[in-house]
């Protein structure tokens, strides 16, 4: 990547403009799955669906190159991002409720940002009970996007 003629602000915002559309079309697809197969209504505001879409993909992109960055080579770069995701599907509400899981796994479960996205999409699209304010979950996901790409521009290498 350090040899391409490109400037490097101009490689990586290609690739974060790419991974953007692509994260907008699999959330299309699943949307009209979820409302032609499964008959789960949109009750909520498109505009505000769009953005949280949007807001999560930057924060997981960020949270990407922050890990990758402290990967020494791509072959570890995988496992350890699988480290950090399977957990956090598991521990953030999205297949298990959270009222289901101990009370000592809610200070995790707190803190991973995956649960604040779908709780956002979750009220948005079929208004369930919320665990937070929307803007709760907004600034909770900010906050992670700003934290993981300040570590990401210190500690990556373009090696």
């Amino acid at each position: 990547l350090g040899a391409t003629p490109l400037r490097r602000s101009t490689l990586i915002f290609s690739i974060v403009v790419f991974r953007l559309f692509v994260a907008m079309g699999q959330a299309a697809a699943i949307i009209i799955v979820a409302r032609l197969v499964f008959g789960v209504p949109m009750m909520g505001s498109w505009p505000l669906l769009i953005a949280m879409i949007i807001l999560g993909t930057l924060t997981f992109l960020a949270m990407g190159y922050m890990l990758s960055a402290f990967a020494k080579t791509e072959r570890t770069a995988v496992p350890l991002l699988m480290s950090i995701q399977f957990p956090m599907m598991f521990l953030s509400g999205i297949f298990f409720p959270i009222e289901m899981m101990p009370d000592f796994m809610k200070p995790i479960m707190e803190a991973i940002p995956l649960t604040y996205l779908g709780d956002s999409l979750r009220q948005i699209m079929v208004e369930s009970s919320a665990l937070h304010a929307h803007w709760i979950n907004a600034a909770v996901l900010a906050g992670w996007l700003v934290l993981c790409l300040v570590v990401a521009i210190r500690f990556f290498k373009w090696e």
